[in-house]
């Protein structure tokens, strides 16, 4: 009987520890930058030429693994393009430029002022382009153009880089910092990139979404479509605006499901309703994810498959001492 308690006892702590989460395995190949919840407020700087844009190494594998051309796997080129290489895209360059636009919104809005009646900010997309194919260009990179006056950021994706205004959801406090309000918060909450709120994949994309649409509500009462079509565009500002907020704040955490959100919202015109769930790529491969990740995420089956065999091998070995012993 003795025997029998010192095997469980012992098989109990070694299932115990072969159990517990690895915290490593769990954090993504990103540094962890964990940011206050407000933004300070940067004095404007004229003087400053071309498009600052923060661009690590994690950039340019993110940029290459969807977008390079392994990644069309058989597939239409130009669909899985669309779907899969200009939301990562827009997700990595959202990212980069995320201080450069929230500060300019603090340099530019008045504190608790803000509001759609400002002088439109200026669009530094084309700036930030050639910022961009520089970048790519001296590490041997380059974005397949779809002509030759066509580039793939602005003209191919659509993505526009500008400070954004959403004074719905965001202000400029009494300290002079960029601070949201409790959709945001919610926000924050619902866009985690991970599986401890219990929303990972499709499902944690689909939440984020929701919550996304709730910065800016429409107003009833449109007297044209104008009125209407000019709301949208508002309320797509408000939604880039808490992507890039969420970027700012943690990019580890959220590139993920921003990359997923934004594919959602890249294949809807701004003429159709919003869109309410999100979905698979046509490949069926997420999102931001690259090859140390997929290598990452085979490796930890092999602990759980050795762990199976292992008590099965316990139990065996318990079984026939147990059988020996009852014959004597």
């Amino acid at each position: 009987m003795s025997f029998f308690t010192i095997f469980l006892f012992i098989t109990f702590h070694i299932t115990a520890l072969f159990a517990l989460p690895n915290p490593v395995q769990t954090e993504t190949v990103l540094p962890v930058t964990s940011l206050p919840a407000t933004i300070p407020a940067f004095p404007e700087q004229s003087d400053i030429s071309g498009c600052p844009l923060d661009l690590p190494d994690q950039f340019f594998q993110g940029v290459k693994s969807a977008c390079g051309s392994n990644t069309h796997h058989g597939h239409d080129p130009d669909q899985l393009y669309r779907t899969r290489c200009c939301p990562v895209l827009a997700a990595w360059l959202y990212s980069a430029y995320s201080s450069t636009a929230l500060q300019a919104y603090v340099a530019k809005s008045p504190p608790q002022t803000a509001s759609y009646d400002m002088p439109l900010l200026p669009d530094d997309s084309e700036t930030c382009v050639d910022t961009l194919e520089k970048a790519l260009g001296s590490r041997g990179m380059e974005l397949t153009k779809p002509n030759q006056t066509c580039d793939v950021v602005y003209c191919y994706c659509g993505i526009r880089l500008h400070p954004f205004v959403c004074p719905e959801a965001f202000y400029v406090n009494s300290l002079g910092k960029l601070a949201g309000n409790e959709n945001v918060k919610k926000l924050e909450k619902d866009c985690l990139s991970n599986r401890i709120n219990g929303y990972a994949g499709l499902a944690g994309c689909s939440k984020c979404l929701k919550s996304l649409h709730s910065l800016k509500e429409d107003k009833a009462g449109r007297t044209n479509k104008s009125d209407e079509r000019t709301s949208k565009m508002q309320k797509r500002d408000c939604e880039l605006m808490g992507l890039t907020w969420l970027l700012n704040k943690n990019r580890t955490s959220y590139i993920h499901t921003v990359s997923a959100v934004l594919r959602a919202l890249m294949t809807t015109t701004l003429d159709a309703s919003d869109p309410q769930f999100c979905f698979l790529n046509s490949d069926g491969m997420p999102l931001a994810v690259d090859s140390l990740e997929i290598n990452d995420q085979n490796s930890s089956i092999i602990p759980t498959i050795s762990l199976f065999h292992y008590l099965l091998l316990l139990s065996l070995l318990y079984l026939s001492i147990f059988v020996s012993f009852t014959r004597y």
